[in-house]
C-alpha cells in the first residue's frame, strides 16, 4: 500500500521537518491514545487478557526510515506508515486470531501482513501480524510530510514479543552483520523452540477447554437428575436422557492399573461424559486406590460422587462429596454437589449450610446462589430465594432457569 502525499519537502531539510513534527506531536499523541482506548475497551468486552503498548515514532527514527526509503523510491512514492504504532501482546496463538477478527470488524483495514509467511523453513525471523488501519486526520487536515492517515497495529504472542525484542537488539539495531552460519543456525533454533512452545501452550489450553466443557456437561446431567426427582421443575433445564452405556470395551483392573494417572483420568472422564456412569465409577475407584495428592483425590471423589448421583445412589454420592471436602475444604463444587444431594434427600437444613459454604468460598460464582435459591424455595423461604435468584442473575445475566424461578417467586410474593 502506497499513499501519495499532498505536501513535499526535501529530505535534507531536517530542521524544518523536525519543527513540523513537534508542532503536530500533541495531536498525534491524542489520536494514538484514543485508538489505544478504543482497542482496550473492545478487547476487554470480548473477555481477552492482553497487553497494549503504543508509541509515536521518534523523530530521529522517522528520519532514518526516510533515508532508507529514499534509496529505494522516488521522493513522491515515499510514505511512512508506522508513525503511529500499537502493539497488542496476547498469551496464546488463538487470541491473535480473535483480536484480528475484532479489529477487522471495528476499523477500516488498509493492509494486513503476516510476517512469518515471508520466511522459509530454513530462515529465522520473528512472527507477527501487522495491520494498517485508517485513522481520522488531525485538526484541519494537518499531517507530517511523508506520512499518511494510518496506524500500524502489531499482534504478537508473549513469546513472539520476547523473540522480536531480542532479535531487534542483535540483528536490526546492530551495525555488525551476521554472516556466521553457526550463529544463524542458533538463532533459527531458538526461534523454532519459541514457536513450538507457543503451539504447546495452545494445545494445553485447548485440552483445558475440553475438560471444562465435559465438566459442564456432567454438572448439567446432575442438575437434570435432580429435577427428575421432583425438587424444582424448570422447563429450560435439559432432561436427563436414558442413554444405554456405550460399548467402551471391558476394562481389566490389572491392565488399567498399569496405565498412567492422566490416561486413567481421561478414560474416566470420557466414560462419564458419555453417561457410562458405572464404567466411570469403576475407573474412579481404581484411581482412588492409587497414591494421589489431596487436591487430586478430592477431585476424583467429587467426580465419582457425581456419577453415583446420576445413578440415583444419592447417599453414596453424599459420602463421596464429603470425602472430597475432607481432602480439600476449598473444593466448592463438592460443597455444591453435596448441597444438591441433601436437597434431593429432603435434608434441607444441611443443603442450606452447604450452599452457604459455597457462597463463602466463591462469592463471585453464580452456582452457590442458584443452588441456595432452589433450596430456599423448597423450604418456602421465598424472600431469601428471590434474593438469591437476583444474585445469580447479577453473575450470569442470561441464566434462564433463574429467570423462570424469579417469575414464580414474584407471583408468590407479590
Amino acid at each position: 500500500m502506497r499513499a501519495r502525499i499532498s505536501e513535499k519537502k526535501p529530505l535534507y531539510d531536517c530542521p524544518a521537518l523536525e519543527e513540523t513534527y513537534h508542532e503536530l506531536r500533541p495531536g498525534y499523541e491524542r489520536l494514538l491514545a484514543e485508538i489505544q482506548k478504543q482497542l482496550r475497551l473492545l478487547l476487554e468486552a470480548a473477555g481477552l487478557s492482553v497487553t497494549i503498548k503504543y508509541r509515536l515514532k521518534r523523530f530521529d527514527n522517522f528520519c532514518e526510515k526516510l533515508l532508507r526509503q529514499r534509496k529505494q523510491s522516488t521522493d513522491k512514492d515515499i510514505c511512512i506508515t508506522d508513525l503511529l504504532g500499537v502493539r497488542i501482546v496476547c498469551p496464546f496463538l488463538e487470541d491473535l486470531e480473535h483480536v484480528e477478527r475484532i479489529i477487522a470488524r471495528s476499523f477500516e483495514i488498509l493492509e494486513m501482513e503476516h510476517k512469518a509467511e515471508q520466511h522459509s523453513f530454513r530462515e529465522f525471523g520473528y512472527d507477527s501480524v501487522h495491520i494498517l488501519i485508517k485513522t481520522p486526520p488531525l485538526e484541519q487536515g494537518a499531517r507530517l510530510p511523508y506520512s499518511t492517515d494510518v496506524c500500524e497495529i502489531q499482534l504478537r504472542t508473549i513469546l513472539q514479543e520476547a523473540w522480536a525484542e531480542v532479535e531487534h537488539e542483535l540483528v536490526y539495531k546492530s551495525d555488525i552483520a551476521i554472516p556466521n552460519h553457526s550463529i544463524r543456525r542458533k538463532l533459527a533454533s531458538l526461534n523454532a523452540s519459541l514457536t513450538l512452545s507457543d503451539l504447546v501452550f495452545q494445545e494445553i489450553r485447548d485440552y483445558q477447554k475440553e475438560i471444562r466443557q465435559r465438566g459442564l456437561k456432567r454438572r448439567q446431567s446432575v442438575e437434570s437428575e435432580a429435577c427428575a426427582c421432583g425438587s424444582i421443575q424448570i422447563s429450560q433445564l435439559p432432561e436427563l436422557k436414558q442413554v444405554t452405556e456405550p460399548e467402551l470395551g471391558e476394562f481389566v483392573p490389572e491392565q488399567i492399573a498399569s496405565k498412567k494417572l492422566e490416561q486413567l483420568m481421561l478414560a474416566a472422564l470420557e466414560a462419564h461424559s458419555n453417561n457410562a456412569f458405572s464404567q466411570a465409577i469403576d475407573i474412579y475407584s481404581i484411581l482412588l486406590r492409587m497414591k494421589l495428592e489431596p487436591a487430586i483425590r478430592s477431585l476424583v471423589y467429587n467426580h465419582r460422587g457425581m456419577a453415583l448421583f446420576a445413578l440415583s445412589d444419592y447417599q453414596k454420592g453424599v459420602e463421596d462429596f464429603s470425602k472430597a471436602i475432607e481432602f480439600n475444604e476449598e473444593n466448592f463444587r463438592a460443597w455444591s454437589n453435596r448441597g444438591l444431594a441433601y436437597r434431593v434427600l429432603g435434608k434441607m437444613d444441611q443443603s442450606l449450610e452447604d450452599y452457604n459454604r459455597v457462597v463463602e468460598i466463591h462469592p463471585q460464582q453464580y452456582e452457590g446462589y442458584w443452588g441456595r435459591a432452589q433450596t430456599c424455595y423448597e423450604m418456602k423461604l421465598y424472600s431469601r430465594a428471590l434474593d438469591d435468584c437476583r444474585s445469580t442473575l447479577q453473575r450470569k445475566a442470561d441464566f434462564t432457569p433463574a429467570e423462570d424461578l424469579e417469575k414464580v417467586l414474584r407471583r408468590l410474593l407479590f
